[in-house]
């Protein structure tokens, strides 16, 4: 018998058939994105809707879970059931390939061949690129590994990793590979923080004459870097490009990708 229930729909603005009663119960859970607690009346003021029916909804949230009573105030906060979910949808982000597909474009845009790294011991190890049609770039391969501190890509990431991290990394010496490599715990240091500060680093033939890189960092929700991403221009061919423009382009890039990882700073 389907006279006892009533299943209101309406059409979604693409197109599809929506179910007012799920509609209305996801449109609750929105309601406690700025403010962490909610009575029903606080709800059904928001919601336009009348206290019954918020309690019907909220009462079924409830026995799955989505929402959670506070005992002290009778008012309402986000169950556990979300943040386990939440939890799966990270876990299942394949965030490598994602960077990947998300700067092809940048790699049709732009003469340079995109890196994605990551980092072991000290170390860059790239894990995929993008290589544009000429690329005449000879310092990096798919599964090699670099030095951080002379790399976009490595100071990306060592500019947010942990203070004891970067403490071991300043243990030993810093490498000079080319004579604009960076030598001195001071001028790292300096380096580090001004990429704190703008989300960008560069590589300006540190780590091979004639390559220049721009360079970001992905982080994960805790805020450290799970990859970075860097675009390689040889021989002279960023002075061809909006340097400004491609450093925009590369931020909002690697946001998004933080943001699926949820990162929220």
């Amino acid at each position: 018998m389907h006279d006892k229930i009533t299943i209101a729909r309406q059409e979604n603005r693409r197109g599809g058939v929506q179910i007012q009663s799920v509609a209305r119960a996801l449109e609750i859970l929105k309601c406690f994105t700025a403010t962490s607690e909610l009575g029903i009346s606080e709800l059904s003021a928001e919601m336009g809707l009348h206290k019954s029916t918020v309690f019907g909804l909220v009462n079924t949230l409830m026995s799955f879970g989505y929402l959670e009573q506070i005992e002290s105030t009778k008012k309402y906060r986000l169950g556990m059931t979300l943040f386990e979910m939440g939890e799966l949808v990270l876990n299942r982000i394949d965030i490598r390939n994602e960077a990947k597909e998300r700067c092809a474009p940048l790699a049709q845009k732009y003469p340079a061949t995109i890196h994605i790294a990551t980092h072991n011991m000290g170390e860059v190890i790239y894990v995929d690129k993008i290589d544009c049609n000429n690329s005449l770039i000879n310092s990096s391969n798919v599964g090699r590994r670099a030095l951080m501190h002379c790399t976009g890509v490595g100071k990306a990431m060592l500019a947010y990793l942990p203070e004891e991290y970067l403490d071991q990394y300043l243990h030993f010496p810093l490498k000079k590979l080319t004579p604009n490599t960076i030598e001195t715990k001071e001028a790292l240091l300096e380096e580090l923080f001004e990429i704190r500060k703008t989300g960008i680093a560069m590589d300006r033939e540190e780590i091979e004459e004639g390559l220049t890189c721009v360079a970001a960092p992905i982080l994960q929700k805790d805020g450290l870097p799970e990859l970075a991403i860097s675009l390689s221009f040889p021989y002279g061919r960023i002075k061809n490009v909006d340097l400004q423009q491609v450093k925009r382009e590369l931020l909002t890039c690697t946001q998004e990708l933080s943001a699926r990882l949820g990162f929220r700073g």
